[in-house]
């Protein structure tokens, strides 16, 4: 029995494995609402014994000791040293489930302790669970332990990769634990498994001929630090809070405005899941804007405060929106939702109580005030890697999780014009530079894309 999991939001792919015969089940690489394993372990008539995390992640919160709670075993890599009871492998362990036999494979670069899981369960494929040390088409990054390490993590990625790795057959499936847009490698595929022998031929950091040149090309192409990767890393050591996540996430309080007004006033912040045209329009006053969809979890990580309280304005009415954004915000440590606005912002507006506009302009609008020359500072919020493949000429870069904290550097003699690649992360870094007290701000709707076919059209 095998089964992948897929959080959309941080691209994170997690895994349960199973033997039929001895009814028993292991899950690699949780995240932190385990109920979809619980439920899909039940389906089958599984217990989850096992839990195995491939290495102290960085990008979220780990379910490891949600299933230690209901009896599963924590197994990480030799030095883990994590702070709750767990079994610490050895490399070339042997771990049996029933039938099916998971070999633990210690493979350091991306982490110290770092392992990777070889199973192997008659009549299936060998596949090879590799973490965040082999990719589809990447490897991972070895800096996410700050300079002293890189250097020597790198060298380790090299020796994983090229000794250990590569010397298992090409037929073996490879099956990550991130996929496309991820933060934990450069250019990783959008595939969801490959082979090693596909990897072999075809990852271009596996080509390199000398462990001197994989170094310096790994170091040549590290993505941007979310600013939250080391506190998600100190709570997977230590051991997050234990939530009881094993039964459906439950909806928070339903609010009335006044209740949210109150809450507010009281120090919470409201997190607005509308769209960027809805919450241009009206908004509470020193709302975040995140729009709704699978990266409410990625955002809020990187620019909401690990002990916020929240209140949530859901798009529609009715408690759904608001468990999935719960459920988000828990797999990025964030546990502090007080409730969400009943009837949203239509009830908020009829209650008479503070709001906020932010304009919208288009890219011709902005393109047209360029040309012009009208005061205006034109705010990128894409990440480093976006601005140098073309950027506007004269604009300001801030990538949206520096917003809050250069904020200051703005003028404020003249409108911010907050600009992404497609207009969501603009709506953000508006909503951000609002709360920062910056009183002109715009919104470019369509982003960099919609600019590019403005300039491209005579």
């Amino acid at each position: 029995m095998f089964q992948r999991f897929l959080d959309e939001g941080l691209a994170h792919s997690s895994y349960l494995l199973g033997c039929p015969r001895a009814r028993e089940a292991v899950v690699i690489d949780p995240r932190r609402d385990v109920d979809v394993y619980v439920d899909a372990a039940r389906d089958h008539g599984l217990t989850i014994t096992h839990v195995i995390e491939t290495h102290i992640h960085a990008d979220f919160v780990s379910g490891a000791r949600e299933l230690a709670a209901i009896g599963a075993r924590p197994v990480a890599g030799p030095g883990a040293g994590l702070r709750f009871d767990h079994h610490e492998a050895r490399d070339g362990e042997t771990l049996q489930i029933g039938d099916l036999s998971l070999r633990l494979l210690h493979t350091p670069g991306h982490t110290p302790e770092h392992i990777a899981i070889v199973a192997n369960h008659a009549d299936e494929p060998i596949r090879a669970f590799t973490g965040d040390t082999l990719f589809v088409g990447a490897v991972g990054r070895p800096d996410l332990l700050g300079e002293p390490m890189t250097r020597v993590l790198a060298g380790d990625l090299y020796d994983s990769l090229f000794h250990t790795l590569l010397s298992l057959g090409d037929d073996v499936e490879v099956h990550p634990a991130h996929g496309a847009g991820s933060l934990c490698g450069a250019g990783i595929g959008r595939e969801p498994h490959s082979t090693i022998g596909q990897e072999r031929r075809f990852n271009p950091m596996l080509q390199h001929a000398s462990r001197e040149a994989f170094v310096t090309a790994v170091l040549a192409d590290l993505p941007e630090t979310p600013v939250y990767f080391p506190r998600m890393k100190r709570v997977n050591h230590d051991g997050p809070r234990v939530l009881g996540l094993t039964t459906a996430v439950e909806p928070p309080p339903a609010l009335s405005a006044a209740a949210a007004d109150d809450a507010i006033r009281g120090g919470a912040t409201m997190l607005d899941l509308r769209g960027p045209g809805a919450f241009g329009d009206g908004h509470v006053p020193g709302a975040i804007n995140i729009g709704y969809g699978s990266k409410i979890g990625n955002w809020a990580g990187w620019v909401i405060a690990p002990e916020a309280r929240l209140v949530l304005m859901t798009p529609e009415s009715g408690g759904r929106q608001a468990v999935e954004a719960c459920r988000q915000l828990l797999r990025v440590g964030l546990e502090g939702v007080e409730g969400y606005v009943e009837g949203g912002y239509a009830a908020w507006a009829a209650a008479g109580l503070p709001m906020s506009r932010i304009q919208q302009i288009t890219a011709r609008d902005l393109s047209d005030r360029i040309s012009r020359r009208e005061p205006l500072t034109v705010v990128d919020v894409r990440s480093p890697r976006e601005w140098r493949a073309g950027h506007i000429d004269g604009a300001v870069h801030i990538p949206v999780g520096d917003v809050l904290n250069r904020a200051a550097e703005l003028p404020t003699d003249m409108p911010a014009a907050t600009i992404c690649e497609g207009g969501y992360r603009s709506s953000l870094a508006a909503s951000l530079l609002e709360r920062a007290g910056v009183r002109s701000i715009l919104n470019v709707t369509g982003g960099m894309a919609a600019f590019r076919t403005v300039e491209a059209t005579p």
